[in-house]
C-alpha cells in the first residue's frame, strides 16, 4: 500500500504515485493508494481504516506526519505491517520518541530519503550566482509546513547565504500552496523593497511569488526565484527566464523504496543491515533545462526498467543510484 500524503490532482505526488505505480507492476507487486489529504489526521484516520476493514498489505510505504509519527508507528506495528517512510519529516521530541527504524518499532524497516539539506544549499547557491551582479544581496525564504523537511531545507540555503554575505531578510512559511505564497510574498515585497532572491521550497511556492513580483516590484527590481520538484510548469518559467532554477529528482522515492522492498522480499540482507536510502537530487537552470524537457511531455515512466536496480536480481552490494533514469539521458 502506498499512502500518497496528498490529495488526488497534487502534481508533485501524483508524479510520484505514477512512477511508483510502474515500478510495483514491473516488480510484481499490487499497489493500493490511500490518500492523506494533506492533514495528518486525515492520513491517519484512512490508515487506520484501511487496516481495519481491508486485507492487510504485506508493505506500506508512507511519510510520517509530524504531529502524528508515533500513533502511525503504533498502528502499524499493531497490524504488523512492515513500512518503509519516505522523507526525514520527523525532528526534536517526537524524534526522539519514535527513535531510529528497527529500534522502538520492529515493522519500520527504514527510510529513503534525500538530503535536504544539500538541496536546500544548492538551491541558494543556483539564485546566487544568477545574481551575482549585484554586490549587496537580500534574500527572503518561503518555506512549506512546519517541519523538519522544511527545516533542513532552509537551514541549507540560510548556511549558503551566510557564507556569502546575503542578508536573509525573513522566512515565511507558505504551506506548499502556490496561492498562499502569493499572499505571503506581497507582504514579504512590500516590507523589504531590495529584495532580490526569493528561495522557495516547491516550484509552485516560487511561481506564487512571482505572481506577487508582478503585483509588487517595480520595473527596475530584478529578482531570482527558485524552488524544488521539477514541475512541469517550474520547467516552463525556467526556460522562459522567469524563474531562475528548480531542485528535484526525489520524485524517484517511491520507486526507490518498491525496489528496496522487491529484494527484502526476497530475503536480501539490505534492510537488516541499514536504517536509510539517501538518493540524489539534481538541479535545473537556463544552462541545462534544454535536457530536460522531455518531463514535460507526461513521458511514459514504465519504460525504465526498475528491475535493473534490484540489489537481488543483479547481485550488486549497493543501490546505484542515478539521479535521471538512463532510459532518459539520451534526450
Amino acid at each position: 500500500m502506498f499512502v500518497n500524503p496528498s490529495v488526488v490532482d497534487d502534481p508533485f505526488w501524483r508524479k510520484v504515485q505514477t512512477i511508483s505505480q510502474h515500478a510495483a507492476f514491473q516488480l510484481g507487486f499490487e499497489l493500493d493508494v490511500i490518500y492523506g489529504e494533506g492533514n495528518r489526521h486525515i492520513q491517519y484516520q484512512e490508515l487506520k481504516k484501511y487496516l481495519e476493514y481491508q486485507k492487510k498489505p504485506d508493505y506500506t510505504i508512507l511519510i510520517l506526519y509530524p504531529g502524528a509519527a508515533l500513533e502511525t508507528l503504533k498502528l502499524l506495528e499493531k497490524y504488523k505491517v512492515p513500512s518503509i517512510t519516505l522523507e526525514e519529516t520527523i525532528s526534536g521530541e517526537e524524534k526522539q520518541q519514535i527513535a531510529s527504524p528497527g529500534e522502538n518499532f520492529k515493522s519500520w524497516l527504514g527510510e529513503v530519503y534525500h538530503d535536504n539539506y544539500q538541496a536546500g544549499y544548492d538551491l541558494a547557491e543556483a539564485l546566487y550566482n544568477s545574481s551575482n551582479n549585484n554586490k549587496s544581496l537580500k534574500a527572503v525564504l518561503v518555506n512549506g509546513h512546519y517541519g523538519s523537511e522544511s527545516d533542513m531545507r532552509a537551514k541549507g540555503a540560510v548556511d549558503f547565504f551566510s557564507s556569502k554575505g546575503v542578508t536573509v531578510a525573513q522566512e515565511v512559511h507558505a504551506s506548499w500552496s502556490e496561492s498562499v505564497s502569493t499572499a505571503q510574498a506581497l507582504k514579504l515585497l512590500k516590507r523589504h523593497t531590495d529584495i532580490n532572491i526569493v528561495w522557495a521550497a516547491s516550484d509552485l511556492m516560487a511561481i506564487g511569488a512571482m505572481k506577487a513580483c508582478r503585483q509588487a516590484c517595480s520595473e527596475s527590481q530584478n529578482i531570482a526565484f527558485g524552488g524544488f520538484d521539477w514541475l512541469s510548469v517550474g520547467l516552463e518559467k525556467i526556460a522562459s527566464g522567469e524563474v531562475q532554477a528548480s531542485v528535484g529528482g526525489h520524485f524517484m522515492m517511491g520507486a526507490w523504496a518498491l525496489v528496496s522492498l522487491f529484494d527484502h522480499h526476497n530475503k536480501h540482507p539490505y534492510w537488516t543491515e541499514h536504517k536509510k536510502l539517501v538518493i540524489p537530487m539534481g538541479i535545473i537552470t537556463k544552462d541545462n533545462v534544454h535536457n530536460y524537457q522531455w518531463m514535460k511531455s507526461n513521458p511514459n515512466w514504465g519504460q525504465i526498467d526498475y528491475k535493473s536496480k534490484s540489489l537481488h536480481l543483479n547481485k550488486q552490494t549497493e543501490y546505484q543510484l542515478h539521479l535521471i533514469p538512463k532510459v532518459w539521458q539520451k534526450n
